[in-house]
C-alpha cells in the first residue's frame, strides 16, 4: 500500500511538471472520491457514439475518463442484451464511468447493484439529471429530474447508498435548468454533495435549448463556487483557447469533450500540451479513420462497423477537404474491407 501511495504521488509530481511545463492545467490528476483521473480532459457520454472502440480510440489520445452510453436503468432490470453490452468495457479503459437514467430512486438503485455486482466494475458511476432527449425525459427521467430537485436528490441519495458499499463514487450529470434563465443546477449542486455525490458534469445550456445558442459558463461559475466536489463541465469546448479559457474562468475542474471531438480526436493532446497544433494532412485523418474502423469491426463486426462509422465520415473528412458527393459514395459501403481501401485510396 506504502508503495502505491509512492508511486502514484511519484506520478502526480510527473503530470504536474508537465503541467508546468506546457502551461495547460488540464494535464494536472485530480481525484473523484477515491478514484484517480490522470488527467483533466475527460470524454463525455453520447448516445451511439461512446462505445468501447470509441473510447478506446480516444483514450489512445491521452483522454484521462471515459464515460460510457446511457444505460437504461429499466433495461438492465428487464435483462435487455442490447442494454447489458453497454456495461462491457476493457481494462485499457480505466478510469471509466458508467452512466445510468432513470425516473426513481428504486429503480436507480436497483440498477447500480447490477452493475457493480458484475465481474468489471466500474471506476465510477454516473447519473444523468441532463439528457434533454423527449423520449428520455418523458420518462420523467434526464433533464426531467431538474423539474423535481427532491426527487432529484432522494435519487442521488438511493445511488450512493449502494455505491458506497463497493467503494465507487458516484457523480451526477446536470444541465443549467428545465427552460433558459433558470439556474436550477446552482441550488441542486450542494444538495446532491451534501447527500454524497462526488463530483459534477455540467453542461451550462438549459435542456429546453438542446444544443442552440451558446453555453453559459456564468452558471458553471457559480456551481463550482457552491461546491466543494469537482465539477468537470462541457459545452462548445471545441478548441484549446476555449478549453483552457473556460477552466480558468470558472475554477471547473476539467472539461468533458463531446461535439468538439468529433472529427477532431487530436483536440486532446492539444488540450493536454496548451498548444494547437496544424491541422492534421488528409493522410493522417484517413489512417485515423481506419484504425476507427478497425477497432469497431472488432467489437461489432464488419457489417455493423461499416453502418455505424458513417455518421463519422463527414465529421473527419469535411475539415481535410473532402467533396460532400464523394463522402456520400463512401457512407454507401457497407462492408469494412471495402470501406477501408477506399477510404485508402483518397491518398
Amino acid at each position: 500500500m506504502v508503495a502505491d501511495e509512492i508511486r502514484a504521488d511519484a506520478r502526480r509530481r510527473c503530470s504536474e511538471e508537465t503541467a508546468f511545463a506546457t502551461g495547460s492545467p488540464l494535464a494536472v490528476p485530480f481525484r473523484i472520491g477515491e478514484t484517480e483521473v490522470p488527467n483533466r480532459v475527460g470524454l463525455a457520454p453520447m448516445a451511439g457514439v461512446t462505445c468501447g472502440a470509441y473510447r478506446r480510440h480516444l483514450k489512445a489520445h491521452g483522454v484521462g475518463l471515459v464515460t460510457t452510453e446511457m444505460v437504461s436503468a429499466y433495461g438492465l432490470l428487464y435483462r435487455n442484451v442490447r442494454t447489458g453490452e453497454y456495461l462491457d468495457f476493457s481494462p485499457e479503459e480505466r478510469p471509466l464511468a458508467v452512466q445510468l437514467f432513470g425516473d426513481t430512486p428504486e429503480v436507480m438503485a436497483k440498477a447500480a447493484e447490477i452493475v457493480l455486482s458484475r465481474a468489471m466494475v466500474p471506476d465510477i458511476l454516473d447519473i444523468n439529471m441532463g439528457c434533454p432527449v423527449r423520449k428520455v425525459v418523458k420518462t420523467g427521467a434526464g433533464a426531467a429530474l431538474l423539474e423535481d430537485p427532491r426527487r432529484a436528490v432522494s435519487l442521488a441519495a438511493a445511488v450512493v447508498g449502494v455505491a458506497a458499499q463497493a467503494g465507487v463514487p458516484v457523480t451526477a450529470k446536470l444541465r443549467s435548468g428545465p427552460r433558459p434563465g433558470e439556474r436550477v443546477a446552482v441550488d441542486l449542486a450542494p444538495r446532491l454533495e451534501e447527500v454524497g455525490i462526488e463530483g459534477l458534469g455540467l453542461h451550462p445550456r438549459a435542456a429546453s435549448e438542446h444544443y442552440r445558442g451558446k453555453a453559459d459558463h456564468g452558471v458553471t461559475a457559480a456551481v463550482v463556487e457552491a461546491v466543494s466536489i469537482p465539477v468537470m463541465v462541457s459545452g462548445d469546448i471545441n478548441s484549446v483557447d476555449v478549453g483552457l479559457a473556460v477552466v480558468r474562468s470558472t475554477g471547473a475542474a476539467a472539461v468533458m469533450l463531446a461535439r468538439g471531438v468529433l472529427g477532431d480526436p487530436w483536440l486532446v493532446g492539444a488540450l493536454l500540451s496548451g498548444r494547437s497544433g496544424p491541422r492534421p494532412s488528409l493522410a493522417e485523418v484517413i489512417e485515423e479513420l481506419c484504425r476507427l474502423l478497425t477497432l469497431v469491426a472488432e467489437e461489432k463486426g464488419r457489417r455493423r462497423a461499416a453502418s455505424w462509422i458513417r455518421k463519422f465520415l463527414s465529421w473527419y473528412l469535411r475539415p481535410a477537404g473532402v467533396d460532400t458527393t464523394l463522402i456520400e459514395q463512401l457512407r454507401a459501403i457497407d462492408d469494412v474491407e471495402a470501406l477501408d481501401g477506399a477510404l485508402r485510396a483518397l491518398v
